[in-house]
């Protein structure tokens, strides 16, 4: 496709998204440490290409993520790295990237609801929000992993939380890689 070109993808290997911003606030957003270590382990797996999407405003967690998976994989010279795009696509582009994915692992946000919206399946760990008020496409879609932990704090709909995170802490990183690798299957 003319996205992939332009960005100079290979359409030869899985590309998955990763999108680890949240515009609401921190509350919404599952560690970035957790993101590099699941999409390591994925891509190790399943041989994958990442892309790091999101907006200008997450250009610098963006890089902090892409580089935490570039020196973990730094000894391996099979793997490919990681693309960081964020910031630098228009709408129109980050749509089209995100139809060339297989599963995009993202936290409840925009780019969330525009994969859902091109048919691509999703990985959103949900912490102050609610998945059942706002989880992607339509109510009870199957092709999408939604993962919430059991706390009685959440969901709390507050931006940042005021005592020790549990809602997202409590989503771990095995959990993330079994729901990314499911969704990813064929269907």
């Amino acid at each position: 496709t003319a996205v992939a070109q332009r960005f100079e993808l290979s359409l030869d290997v899985p590309i998955l998204g990763l999108n680890p911003g949240a515009e609401y606030g921190p509350a919404k957003r599952w560690p970035p440490d957790r993101f590099v270590e699941a999409a390591v382990a994925i891509q190790r797996r399943m041989h994958c290409h990442w892309l790091i999407l999101g907006g200008a405003g997450d250009a610098r967690l963006a890089t902090r993520v892409a580089e935490g998976i570039r020196r973990a994989l730094s000894g391996d010279p099979d793997e490919l790295q990681p693309f960081n795009l964020a910031g630098q696509t228009s709408l129109r582009d980050l749509l089209a990237l995100l139809k060339l994915c297989r599963v995009v692992l993202t936290n409840d946000t925009g780019p969330m609801h525009a994969a859902a919206a091109v048919g691509t399946r999703v990985v959103v760990p949900f912490g102050s929000t609610s998945p059942e008020l706002t989880a992607p496409g339509l109510p009870g879609d199957p092709r999408h992993q939604l993962l919430r932990a059991p706390v009685p704090c959440s969901p709390c709909f507050r931006r940042v939380c005021p005592i020790d995170f549990r809602c997202m802490r409590a989503i771990t990183v095995d959990q993330v890689i079994a729901a990314v690798i499911h969704a990813a299957a064929p269907a």
